[in-house]
């Protein structure tokens, strides 16, 4: 194992309701996202990665502390991640051991009193409602691009030699809830406009009131937000168009926005020892079975994107697309891993880095664990 001092950075971007095939690199035709893929083809895809819950609170409080909800205990309306989660959380391993960690955009979970927040060496909190913040010069700024900022300015202010861990938080592609007028409801930054309007989007694959008709009764409850939201977003075909052409611009927007981080990376010589991980807290319905949003176990709202790349690796052992099954709760000790450090017993994933290695494995896990 290396010392901190010698370990890489780490630089974690989250995206927010984001499913697993709204990328180029995972097959979707029409989506423009070409730095993500050029980190996929330069590095390694997981194409069976799983959130552990799909509910974005307890999802980011798993991510954090590398526990499942069923022992950190956090979501919606439920008691904050107890205090003696907070030592063994990645940044706070991390920091330990020398690494300089900072936190940019959305937060959204909690953490018991003295909390995580105070510990980051560098945090400031972005959030949405609106998506676009007013400057003080009366101009405008997009939240997917002011996250890039805050990550710019993370890197600029680093020490010379010092390792870091940097998460940053888009709270892209969640959707404006307040703001339900279609081409509002998902708000995209200036970087994307004009994008995918002669593009027709196709209907949902499982669109068929068949598939609708097949789930419980409690999932087709117009009382339930799935149903709700869904009447907000996808019920006409127009709506689905306009809505869906701007959660692709979306998309494309925090692709543009990453690749101003990693110009800032370049430019500080910093590309060639900082690993790049990408992925989201949860997926999304987008219409499918007549449904929006997650909060269920049907494979739309449990598959994330996860593209991790090492500029380390070998050129063969690059553009790798892994099959195993991975969950967001093997986060947490797969960034300890990589920077060499113990990883903490109280962890209940599995590091990556031998998949991301190309190294032999004896074994890996047949299922995974979803709550």
């Amino acid at each position: 194992k290396v010392t901190a001092e010698q370990g890489p950075n780490i630089l974690f971007f989250l995206a927010d309701d984001q499913r697993d095939d709204v990328l180029g690199c995972s097959g979707n035709t029409i989506v423009k996202t070409p730095n993500l893929d050029r980190l996929a083809d330069r590095g390694v895809r997981f194409e069976n990665a799983f959130c552990e819950v799909p509910i974005c609170a307890a999802s980011r409080a798993t991510l954090l502390s590398g526990l499942s909800q069923r022992t950190h205990g956090y979501n919606f309306g439920e008691p904050p991640v107890a205090e003696r989660f907070i030592a063994t959380s990645y940044p706070m391993v991390l920091k330990g051991a020398g690494y300089r960690i900072g936190f940019a955009g959305k937060y959204g979970t909690s953490f018991a009193k003295p909390g995580l927040k105070k510990n980051f060496d560098f945090f400031k909190k972005i959030g949405r409602d609106p998506y676009l913040k007013k400057m003080a010069d009366g101009s405008t700024r997009h939240e997917t691009d002011l996250c890039a900022d805050a990550a710019i300015e993370f890197i600029q202010s680093n020490p010379a030699g010092k390792p870091f861990c940097l998460s940053v938080s888009f709270n892209a592609t969640h959707a404006e809830d307040r703001d339900q007028r279609p081409g509002f409801h998902f708000q995209w930054p200036e970087s994307a406009n004009g994008l995918y309007e002669d593009v027709v989007i196709p209907a949902p694959k499982l669109a068929d009131e068949k598939y609708f008709k097949a789930m419980p009764a409690f999932l087709q409850d117009k009382g339930g937000l799935n149903r709700q939201r869904y009447f907000w977003r996808w019920d006409t075909p127009e709506k689905y168009q306009t809505n869906m052409r701007a959660y692709y611009r979306m998309i494309t927007g925090m692709d543009n926005a990453i690749a101003r981080v990693l110009v800032e990376l370049k430019e500080k010589g910093l590309d060639e020892n900082t690993i790049i991980v990408y992925s989201a807290d949860n997926g999304y319905m987008m219409g499918d079975r007549g449904s929006a949003g997650k909060w269920n176990h049907y494979d739309q709202s449990l598959r994330i994107p996860l593209i991790v790349f090492d500029p380390r690796l070998p050129e063969e052992q690059r553009g790798r697309v892994v099959k195993n099954l991975v969950n967001n709760v093997d986060l947490a000790a797969t960034f300890v891993d990589f920077a060499g450090l113990e990883i903490p017993e109280v962890y209940q994933g599995h590091s990556l880095v031998s998949l991301v290695d190309g190294s032999p494995l004896e074994n890996w896990r047949d299922d995974t664990f979803c709550e």
